[in-house]
This record gives structure tokens, C-alpha cells and sequence, in this order.
């Protein structure tokens, strides 16, 4: 009986040291638990590559939200409008003080010698169409 009682100690002692070791999980960014995933390349930044179709939407957007009910372009297609930003855009290339450009023909200053329909068009374009 002694032989029958130590033979089922030892046999619990395997089986409790058994179930309580447990491996250390190591998980890398994804989630996954593989350890040799997480000896791959450190991760690079990278410079979005510009679309122009989503900064041309998020330009023509902007502008539209941001124009005075009574502008003098009320009628000016999208076309129009991104043909007016990429002039913004070179002048702002070219150009120390935005604040004096015009970028529609015949545009009147406002009372203190600004072009307020071309501003908003240059602060979208700044914001969404020029690189």
C-alpha cells in the first residue's frame, strides 16, 4: 500500500508541476504570439504619397464651407475653383505675404487692402492642395 500511495504522490507531483508551467506569452504589435515575429525590421515612417482627388475634394470642400454668402465667385465651378488653387499654390511658393494676392480676376480688396474671397481660397489650398 506505502508503493501505492508514494507511486500516486509522485504521479500527482508530475501532473501539478505539469499544468502550472506555463510559457511566458511574448507578443509583438500585431498581436501575434510568435517570438520570431518580433525579431522582424523595426517599423519606417513613410511620407503619404498625396491624392489628388481626396486633397481636391477636401479643397473644394473647405473653400465652399468657408466663402461669405455674398463672394464675388458665387457661380464658379470646381474647376474653377482648383484652377484658383493652383494659383494660390504657386503663389504661395513664390510669394512672402499671401495676405495681398489675388487669385480672381477683377476681385475688389475688402477695407483694409485684402482680397477676403482669395484668402479663404489660399488657406484651403495651403491646407489640402499644395505640397
Amino acid at each position: 500500500m506505502k508503493r501505492g500511495l508514494i507511486a500516486a504522490g509522485a504521479v500527482a507531483m508530475l501532473l501539478l508541476t505539469g499544468c502550472t508551467a506555463q510559457e511566458p506569452a511574448i507578443s509583438d504589435a500585431t498581436g501575434s504570439n510568435d517570438a520570431a515575429a518580433g525579431a522582424a525590421a523595426p517599423l519606417v515612417a513613410s511620407t503619404p504619397t498625396p491624392t489628388t482627388d481626396g486633397g481636391e475634394a477636401a479643397f473644394l470642400a473647405e473653400v465652399r464651407a468657408n466663402l461669405r454668402p455674398d463672394n464675388v465667385i458665387p457661380d464658379a465651378t470646381d474647376e474653377q475653383l482648383v484652377a484658383a488653387g493652383e494659383k494660390a499654390c504657386e503663389a504661395i511658393a513664390t510669394t512672402a505675404n499671401t495676405n495681398t494676392v489675388s487669385v480672381i480676376e477683377g476681385e475688389p480688396t475688402n477695407g483694409l487692402g485684402y482680397y477676403t474671397d482669395s484668402g479663404v481660397i489660399i488657406a484651403a489650398a495651403r491646407g489640402a492642395l499644395c505640397g
